[in-house]
């Protein structure tokens, strides 16, 4: 019988010392704008008019995955020309840049807009748009877009 009475004794009160004490704990969570551009120098990028067609239609060069953008929020890239330098000169407005999404492209696409046969302006101008992006560059799983850039060099100059 003392077995029993101790064996309910020890039963009641390991179900009465199983209270628990929790404490609260804050957590502050500071969530930044994140903004970072590159553009980044293809292999190569041949430019030959040796025929008279392409002195009058111009050469289009492709620059793959030329620019990459990783943003939080919508974004604008633009683009001017430099000065031109070197013995034969373009015309200013002879160069036209159409932007799409890149080769190895793997963020968001959504709400991107982009630029058709843009014609860049001359240096100390103001720039035009390539690219206009509504939403994020992030998808998820990647954070960065990466666009193609052809460059039609010499049309109509």
């Amino acid at each position: 019988m003392k077995k029993v009475i101790i064996t309910f004794a020890l039963i009641a009160v390991s179900l009465l010392s199983t209270k628990s004490f929790a404490q609260t704990a804050n957590l502050n969570i500071t969530i930044s704008d994140v903004l970072s551009f590159s553009v980044t120098q293809p292999a190569s990028l041949d430019v030959n008019f040796d025929t008279e067609t392409k002195y009058t239609n111009g050469i289009t060069a492709l620059a793959t995955d030329h620019v990459s953008v990783t943003s939080s929020r919508g974004y604008v890239v633009k683009a001017i020309a430099g000065t031109v330098t070197g013995s034969a000169a373009i015309a200013p407005g002879s160069v036209k840049i159409t932007s799409a999404v890149g080769a190895t492209n793997s963020g968001n696409t959504a709400g991107i807009t982009y630029g058709s046969a843009v014609t860049l302006p001359v240096s100390g101008g103001t720039a035009a748009t390539v690219i206009t992006a509504a939403n994020t560059s992030w998808n998820g799983s990647n954070s960065t877009n990466k666009f193609n850039i052809s460059y039609l060099i010499g049309a109509g100059g």
